[in-house]
């Protein structure tokens, strides 16, 4: 059972967990016309959370809808790296939000808004109101969210990330990992970053100015620091400068989208738990029976 004194409100990163179990449980799809790999690992994990999480009663799924995106606009290139989703995996979407609607197990979208979006601005909006809330995420982009009140469940590890140890291991507070991944950049969201910058330089210029401004602000002094290649990076810096603050625009998480909903809204009633084991395990029989039948 995870060390949270208070029960939170707990905000799973939908998507993330969504891509995840399809890839982790497509053996589900051997002999199988409609295919419910993501959909059963989808319910394991929310089963696994509330089990260890205190039994936390407040529970809310966010997932990235289809539209373009602010970022898109900004930056044309912003996540064109990433394959289409498999039509395997798609498929699945629609079903699945209709087993949580009958669980009781509430979930947001919101179009052309970014799960991570709706995850800072729902997460800042209940800390506003008093509540300590869990994000269930691995996404590093998550970092930058963490306050006292906010933490993060890595559930790849079961790790409780918090503000102490982000800076007992980088060295720098959860804000400014938007700066560092500005100068870093991202390819998992393609953000470019400033080209020959790695997180060790990247690192060491945030302990040294504390954010992407203050680097910039004192951009002739880089070269004179006790850093290899230091007057390379300080060019690099300045011919990258416009790239290096559209970075910083892609990695900043929105806290301002407006959310409709409270954590009373999330309630889960005492039934939702039953009915979530009763459908897990109506989706392992299933796998029992097409993993027999694949032999």
């Amino acid at each position: 059972m995870y060390h949270i004194k208070n029960k939170p409100v707990i905000i799973i990163d939908g998507t993330l967990y969504l891509y995840r179990s399809y890839f982790t449980f497509q053996f589900f799809e051997k002999n199988q016309e409609n295919p419910y790999g993501a959909i059963y690992g989808i319910l394991k994990t929310i089963k696994n959370i509330l089990l260890k999480c205190y039994n936390s009663k407040k529970i809310i799924i966010i997932f990235d809808s289809s539209e373009k995106t602010f970022r898109n606009k900004i930056f044309n290139a912003y996540k064109n790296n990433r394959p289409k989703m498999p039509n395997a995996l798609y498929i699945q979407i629609k079903p699945l939000l209709h087993i949580l609607k009958n669980i009781g197990i509430k979930t947001l979208r919101i179009p052309g808004i970014e799960a991570d979006d709706i995850i800072g601005s729902f997460a800042y909006k209940l800390e506003e109101c008093g509540e300590k809330v869990l994000i269930v995420s691995h996404d590093k982009d998550m970092i930058q969210l963490l306050t006292n009140n906010i933490s993060i469940l890595n559930t790849s590890n079961n790790e409780i990330i918090t503000p102490k140890k982000i800076k007992k291991k980088y060295g720098i507070n959860p804000q400014e990992f938007i700066d560092l991944l500005a100068l870093m950049g991202d390819k998992s969201d393609n953000i470019p970053g400033v080209p020959k910058i790695g997180i060790k330089t990247a690192l060491f210029l945030l302990q040294t100015f504390s954010n992407i401004q203050n680097i910039y602000n004192n951009i002739e002094k880089i070269k004179l620091l006790s850093l290899r290649n230091a007057k390379n990076i300080s060019n690099q810096l300045k011919i990258y400068k416009d790239t290096a603050f559209l970075s910083y625009k892609l990695a900043k998480i929105k806290l301002d989208v407006p959310i409709y909903i409270s954590s009373d809204d999330i309630i889960l009633e005492e039934i939702c738990f039953k009915k979530l084991s009763n459908t897990i395990k109506k989706y392992n029989i299933k796998q029992k029976n097409s993993h027999n039948n694949s032999f």
